[in-house]
């Protein structure tokens, strides 16, 4: 069977589950329970630690549509984010993105690092090298899911000025872990490997945000001329997913190009590229109202196939060697 056929069976069979995802979660409704709930359970309950109707291949295969899924996500989040309704609550946002942001990043990490000779994989590492680790999980544990509190507002058809606080530190804090990600990885590698932080360290990471934040320029730029031409909102939604699509391919293959041929690792940031893109178009163009709705009509189906396929992709396995 070539790739191409392959590819397509998989994307088939995981439309039908996608479909029967859909119809099953309504029944979590009953229970008081958010769809994604209903998603995520089928994805594993197809995975492959289960029935096996998505197998490990086939969510490799998929990964496209985690991507796709992303960038809308992002757009969606973004989107929402509209200075003039927000200007009143920039105060409270900024204060709690700080203190969810620094204080629980700071306090992870000394944790953690403290913690290391307890934590099995952890326990015969330099202290350079629990430095590098201790960073990294405190800054998972600030993350947040852009993804999980939209579709949870969307849902629920949640307005008010709770929910754009929500919304506002949600964004922000995403916004900012993604920097703070970045600066991370950058630091664990030289800590792990010893190499020395110098000042081609520092140009690379500072090159890879400003190009980052430029893309997002770019990405805004092409969804404005996208909503100005005159078609129907169901072409305009298709070249908006493919843009965003475009955005994670182009960070890919950046990667491999400077692995490949430089021998180093040079990242764009997708995510933050498209939260850029949503935003400017929000703010500064006149389409703002016509680009929500477009991705409103969406994001149901995005999250159907973006937590559908989370859960297929949870490794069970794992999850029981290190949940105790």
């Amino acid at each position: 069977m070539g790739i191409s056929t392959k590819l397509l069976t998989f994307i088939t069979g995981f439309l039908v589950i996608a479909i029967s995802s859909n119809l099953i979660a309504e029944y979590f409704r009953k229970y008081k329970l958010p769809l994604i709930t209903g998603f995520l359970i089928m994805g594993i309950v197809c995975g492959p630690y289960f029935l096996g109707f998505i197998p490990t291949e086939a969510v490799t295969s998929l990964n496209f549509i985690n991507d796709i899924a992303l960038a809308v996500i992002a757009f969606v989040a973004s989107s929402e984010l509209y200075l003039k309704d927000l200007r009143g609550q920039m105060r409270s946002i900024k204060w709690m993105t700080f203190g969810q942001l620094v204080v629980t990043f700071i306090s992870s990490t000394i944790v953690i690092y403290f913690l290391a000779d307890i934590i099995p994989f952890m326990n015969e590492m330099n202290g350079a090298s629990k430095l590098a680790v201790a960073l990294l999980m405190a800054t998972i544990f600030v993350a947040r899911s852009p993804a999980t509190a939209m579709a949870v507002i969307n849902e629920m058809r949640a307005k008010g000025p709770f929910t754009q606080m929500v919304i506002g530190v949600t964004v922000l804090k995403d916004f900012l872990v993604i920097i703070l990600f970045a600066i991370c990885i950058n630091v664990a590698i030289p800590l792990v490997s010893g190499a020395e932080f110098g000042l081609n360290f520092l140009i690379t990471l500072l090159l890879e945000l400003v190009l980052s934040v430029i893309l997002g320029f770019v990405v805004g730029r092409i969804i404005y001329y996208i909503l100005y031409f005159r078609i129907l909102n169901k072409i305009k939604a298709f070249y908006i997913m493919a843009v965003g699509y475009g955005v994670y391919s182009l960070s890919h293959l950046v990667s491999e190009i400077a692995l490949e041929h430089y021998n180093t690792t040079f990242h764009l940031e997708p995510l933050l590229a498209c939260i850029i893109g949503s935003f400017w178009v929000s703010n500064y163009t006149r389409f703002r109202y016509e680009f929500i709705k477009i991705l409103e009509d969406i994001s149901p189906y995005v999250y159907i196939a973006f937590f559908t396929l989370a859960g297929a992709a949870l490794s069970i396995e794992l999850l029981y060697e290190v949940g105790l």
